[in-house]
């Protein structure tokens, strides 16, 4: 015992000399509960280890709010200045430049609650500009590319520095994601979306519209359609009036786009368009209405969607964009893969223009551009990327409700539903959803409707005040 003491008192001298050398100690008097807390909070001192996800920072407070995959909850731990910060390969960072949803190796002192050390984990793997993804809620997981990505309840998401729900996230965003093996950690939405509404439309109901990733959308009266945050090109048509306008969309904010000032021409321009068909049996549809490619075929001038079907044969949907006097389309689909005809079928269609450039035509996999007297590019794959076209199997006489939050308006697929609580005609499919409400932030989300024979109800967490 007596020898116990005697160490103790060496330790404590040589501590106090240690901090009479590096920080001094004039008129400071060390008592031995004082040596005891400088022992603890002595740089690179922890009791505790843990693998935990950053989900909240507070600067002016300097902590760090963790969720711990064990205990299945979430803590939160100090730094100071003595605190490491650390990226995956061992590189220093400041606090400011961790991220929410990083995944970390923190040491601390668990009583203190400060933290030592915060690593991010090696362990961890990182994708970036994710912009091709299917969200399957349902089944837990998401499609990248061809493989797939298990989510559970522990999955994290984040919007900026907030936390969202899986269903914010819209398939025009571009994400970040963290985990490991096929496990999904956490998501970040790098770059989200806004809504574009337009006025003064009424020359272009009934036309189309053009921007952002391939994004072409039907015009309707009171749109509100979901938009890549971001600066983007607008191309409306209708009936031989076209236009072109420049809009910045802003992440969860509305922004409004006046057509008042595309005035309407008196002469509606056509372009002939010369269909060659592979098989030449193949029926030809624009707009929704069978046409004679027997001849050529006078078109307005603007957007036009054209699907091609043939017995056997994979349906091709594409758009096309007239733009002066004539241009051949070659068309060619692909054999039929099963017995079910699929409307995002692939196939091939290549403009050549006849005798002047005339058409360019954009579909989803490219840009195809007629330009002077030759032809770039050729459009082969996936169809169309319509907003809100599922492809879907009407089960008749049921509904999606709507039934809360009460009051707000509801837009599907960029369309007006109604206000909260309301409800629309029920087909399998997936659906973009949008929330409105002056006053309010307005909110997106993606739902999956299945075949059952039911009226399915949704309701929404409450709108958040601008």
């Amino acid at each position: 015992m007596h020898k116990n003491y005697k160490n103790k008192g060496i330790l404590y001298a040589g501590l106090l000399l240690l901090l009479c050398f590096t920080a001094g100690c004039k008129d400071r008097v060390l008592t031995e509960e004082t040596v005891k807390e400088t022992v603890k909070v002595m740089p690179g001192a922890y009791d505790s280890v843990d693998k935990a996800l950053v989900v909240g920072k507070n600067k002016e407070k300097q902590t760090i709010t963790f969720f711990n995959f064990r205990l299945k909850k979430n803590y939160t731990l100090g730094y100071d200045g003595t605190t490491c910060f650390y990226d995956k390969y061992g590189s220093s960072l400041s606090a400011e430049q961790l991220k929410k949803g990083e995944v970390t190796d923190i040491y601390f002192l668990k009583g203190e609650k400060l933290l030592s050390q915060v690593m991010v984990s090696p362990q961890v793997w990182q994708l970036s500009e994710v912009k091709n993804f299917q969200l399957d809620l349902k089944a837990g997981r998401m499609k990248i590319q061809d493989a797939y990505y298990t989510l559970s309840e522990d999955t994290v998401v984040f919007s900026g520095d907030e936390q969202v729900e899986f269903l914010d996230i819209h398939e025009g965003d571009t994400l970040s994601l963290r985990g490991n093996d096929k496990e999904i950690f956490s998501i970040n939405i790098e770059q989200g979306h806004g809504y574009l509404r337009l006025e003064n439309a009424e020359y272009f109901i009934g036309g189309w519209i053009e921007l952002g990733r391939g994004l072409v959308k039907k015009i309707e009266e009171d749109m509100l359609l979901t938009v890549p945050e971001g600066t983007h090109k607008v191309y409306v048509s209708h009936t031989g009036l076209e236009g072109e306008k420049e809009v910045k969309i802003l992440r969860g904010k509305e922004t409004k786009m006046d057509l008042g000032d595309l005035k309407k021409d008196d002469l509606i321009k056509y372009g002939n368009l010369i269909f060659v068909l592979e098989p030449s049996e193949a029926k030809v549809y624009i707009d929704g209405k069978e046409i004679d490619t027997n001849r050529s075929v006078k078109a307005e001038y603007g957007l036009h969607q054209i699907m091609v079907t043939a017995d056997g044969y994979e349906t091709l949907i594409q758009y096309i964009r007239v733009s002066a006097e004539g241009a051949t389309l070659a068309i060619t689909l692909d054999k039929e893969k099963d017995k079910t005809v699929s409307a995002n079928g692939t196939g091939s269609l290549t403009v050549t223009p006849t005798p002047v450039p005339s058409v360019s035509s954009n579909g989803v996999s490219g840009n195809t551009t007629t330009s002077g007297n030759s032809t770039t590019g050729s459009i082969t794959g996936s169809g169309t990327n319509i907003q809100g076209s599922n492809n879907a199997v009407s089960t008749t006489g049921y509904k999606v409700e709507i039934k809360a939050p009460v009051g707000a308006e509801v837009y599907v697929d960029g369309n007006y539903v109604g206000i909260i609580p309301t409800s629309f005609k029920k087909q399998k499919g997936t659906y973009q959803i949008v929330l409105r409400k002056s006053g309010y932030e307005s909110r997106s989300y993606t739902i999956e409707v299945q075949g059952e024979e039911r009226d399915v109800p949704f309701s929404f967490s409450e709108l958040q005040p601008n």
